[in-house]
């Protein structure tokens, strides 16, 4: 039976790609501005921050993951577990995948984050502090009023 996609904090999309993403078994977390509001902090979210776990056993899943979406980008291909990339997928321009972010590593946010449901779908959000960390090193005015948020609430 297919779930019915509805969710106030994603849009159709952005759940379409969560979907197929945990079923080709893709490890990934939600970070950013989405990760902001799931937080507690009602702000404007432009797209939806996806940090992929690069490790040998998760990269197949996510190039599998890509396929059945039409979302794979010509840069995709030459991506490698060796350095931060960062991806905005075609044919759905509010998801970008990160491969890295600053200040926490992969391993580190996985362990600590908080696992969701929305709209029949269980996903993985990182965690206030490591989302805290993350934003510490940015000088956008943006990060720096999330912090002052994220802190408050």
């Amino acid at each position: 039976m297919e779930t019915e996609l509805n969710s106030p904090w994603l849009d159709r999309d952005e759940l379409e790609v969560v979907r197929t993403f945990l079923d080709a078994g893709v490890r990934f977390l939600i970070v950013g501005g989405r990760a902001v509001q799931f937080h507690g902090h009602a702000r404007e979210a432009k797209d939806l921050d996806l940090l992929v776990d690069l490790s040998a056993e998760n990269w197949p899943r996510l190039q599998a993951a890509l396929k059945p979406l039409s979302a794979g980008l010509p840069s995709f291909e030459e991506l490698s577990p060796e350095r931060k990339y960062q991806a905005r997928l075609r044919f759905y321009e509010t998801v970008e995948l990160l491969t890295a972010i600053d200040g926490v590593s992969f391993a580190d946010a996985w362990g600590e984050s908080i696992e969701t449901e929305f709209a029949g779908l269980k996903a993985r959000v990182i965690s206030r502090a490591h989302l805290i960390v993350s934003k510490r090193s940015s000088d956008r005015q943006l990060d720096a009023d999330d912090i002052k948020a994220l802190q408050d609430s």
